[in-house]
């Protein structure tokens, strides 16, 4: 069940802070304890999205040493740590959590107890990260004493040691125009991701942190479009070399069983399929072992080299 979000239309209390992230504007509500809405109109947002600096940030290099998507994300929840930590002035713990279409959540983190947390808060859908990448604000803080927005979530924070909760958007798109922190997500084939910080002090989150959170996490979120670009197309590589290992092997072997039984093309590839289905194997293993008997075993194909 998702956790209601704060209403934000009656404010008792509003604060404002200018920051090189743009301006934030902080709520206290009847509701609940303090919650970041933002970001708030200024010279540097032009309608929902930050205007880009005239000379863009070097992104964060999320592909060298990565074999895998998972590692990546193991590189940017790193960095995000190390980033909020001279900022916050204290240990935080940071993790990330990737949503992909018609693919189970990604979750890595910093630690083991925040990797537990974040599995524990997938399961239950309540929480900070839940609430961001739902499409709530692109901002959740969590102060564990006195916050009733999640309970449950709260006691599990408790359990893991942590005092204080903060969750930041991570707007993806697929031409690799993150903009972290703002939008909503509309298409539900996007995907969508989120950086969560932890700390021991339940008030570690002040609004200079979360607004440096929000700087950082608009070039994280292009680094990490960049890094799931990378791995899709290492994917699709891979993929089709296989693809064209077992159409050659397909081929050599239909064009063995031709010269064997005098026989079309087609009359040999299905006799290949007959043998698949007996055996209950793939057309192309039974391709493979026809070649591995040739007196000088399975040809090479040269792509595959």
């Amino acid at each position: 069940m998702h956790a209601s979000h704060a209403n934000s239309g009656f404010p008792v209390h509003r604060t404002r802070v200018v920051s090189g992230a743009g301006d934030e504007e902080s709520f206290e509500t009847k509701d609940s304890p303090p919650a970041v809405a933002g970001p708030l109109p200024s010279s540097n947002v032009r309608g929902n999205q930050p205007l880009l600096p005239a000379t863009p940030p070097i992104l964060i290099d999320l592909v060298t040493g990565a074999d895998t998507l998972d590692e990546s994300l193991d590189l940017l929840s790193a960095a995000a740590m190390d980033h909020v930590v001279r900022t916050a002035g204290s240990d935080v713990g940071c993790g990330v959590v990737l949503r992909q279409h018609k693919r189970s959540p990604a979750v890595t983190g910093t630690s083991e107890q925040v990797v537990t947390l974040l599995d524990w808060e997938q399961e239950a859908a309540e929480g900070p990260v839940i609430d961001v990448l739902s499409g709530g604000h692109p901002v959740a803080v969590l102060q564990r004493n006195g916050d009733f927005r999640w309970q449950q979530y709260s006691g599990q924070l408790q359990v893991a040691g942590f005092g204080s909760a903060l969750a930041v958007r991570l707007r993806l798109d697929a031409g690799g125009r993150g903009a972290g922190g703002t939008g909503t997500v509309s298409d539900p084939g996007q995907a969508t991701a989120a950086l969560a910080f932890f700390a021991q002090d339940e008030k570690a989150f002040p609004l200079q942190v979360i607004a440096e959170a929000r700087s950082f996490a608009v070039l994280a979120a292009r680094s990490l479009q960049m890094a799931i670009d990378m791995h899709a197309a290492r994917s699709l590589a891979t993929d089709l070399r296989s693809a064209l290992d077992s159409r050659t092997s397909i081929n050599v072997a239909c064009g063995v069983i031709m010269a064997q039984n005098r026989c079309s093309y087609q009359d040999a590839f299905a006799i290949l399929a007959k043998a698949s289905s007996h055996r209950n194997i793939k057309v192309r293993r039974v391709a493979e072992d026809i070649l591995q008997g040739l007196p000088e075993g399975a040809p090479n194909p040269h792509f595959s080299r």
